[in-house]
């Protein structure tokens, strides 16, 4: 493997491990709401997660060293180790976001200015990069559906209700926010609850009230799956059920997505707050 291979390869690698900081950071965020002296399971949880987040710092921070030395770029390394010693004793620590409100990693910016950098110097198209960030926040909203119902004062009774909610927010986030998006197939035309245009990203809102709604709910999304399929204009979609009681764990509907072999463009995020069923009048 010659140099420039390698620091390709090194690039992609780099790329890859920040796409999956931001994803700890968003898992982080969604279990500290549930943090509780009472609820052992979640602070466990929330320990491990922070564990493995910190585990991958410290590895993109080797990483990104390693390829400023294969360069040769000496005083950029004594500058990046310079700012990265700004982070000592608070490498897992994280901001707020303006008006979101959703929790940033200011180490895991600061590795990603260097990414961005150093692979515009190889022609790299740092497009998907960017776009994989974004989609982190998208997604990150997503997951914290519940403290997003939850900050407006509302008892939601209806998806309806809690996707209002989240597309109020994410308007503001991303202007080409849009819902209902029709996806066109011979014998039916399908329509996912919200999407990011520029992101090719949609997500599929559903509401349950009881174990036997939620059990029903996760079978209906494998024909959103068949309906949503060979889309050019959405790419990445996030099956989100909003459960009024916590009936499954996100670690029981990803087994079932593996087992049943679901899409891997499919991300099931599962999240727990109030509500309760509208009284029908008999």
């Amino acid at each position: 493997m010659n140099d420039k291979t390698f620091c390709q390869s090194l690039l992609k690698d780099i790329d890859e491990q920040i796409s999956e900081g931001w994803s700890s950071v968003n898992k982080l965020e969604a279990l500290s709401y549930r943090l509780s002296g009472e609820n052992d399971y979640a602070d466990e949880e929330y320990e491990m997660e922070m564990i493995s987040f910190e585990s991958q710092l410290e590895r993109i921070y080797i990483s990104i060293c390693l390829l400023l030395e294969s360069l040769g770029y000496t005083s950029l390394l004594q500058d990046f180790k310079t700012g990265f010693a700004k982070f000592d004793g608070k490498l897992t620590s994280f901001s707020t976001l303006p008006y979101v409100g959703e929790q940033h990693s200011d180490v895991l910016g600061y590795f990603w200015k260097y990414h961005r950098t150093l692979s515009s110097l190889f022609g790299v198209d740092a497009k998907e990069s960017d776009d994989r960030k974004q989609r982190s926040l998208f997604e990150s909203i997503l997951q914290n559906t519940a403290k997003i119902v939850y900050d407006r004062k509302m008892q939601p009774t209806s998806e309806a209700e809690v996707r209002r909610c989240v597309y109020d927010l994410l308007i503001h986030v991303f202007p080409d926010t849009v819902r209902e998006i029709p996806i066109a197939q011979i014998t039916k035309t399908y329509k996912p609850d919200i999407g990011v245009r520029s992101l090719k990203a949609a997500a599929e809102y559903k509401y349950a009230v009881s174990e036997e709604e939620a059990k029903k709910i996760i079978g209906g999304f494998y024909e959103d799956m068949r309906g949503y399929a060979g889309s050019e204009d959405w790419k990445h979609f996030y099956a989100v059920v909003y459960m009024t009681e916590p009936f499954f764990t996100l670690q029981q509907i990803q087994a079932e997505f593996a087992h049943v072999a679901a899409d891997k463009n499919w991300l099931p995020i599962l999240v727990h707050g109030d509500g309760r069923r509208k009284r029908t009048l008999a």
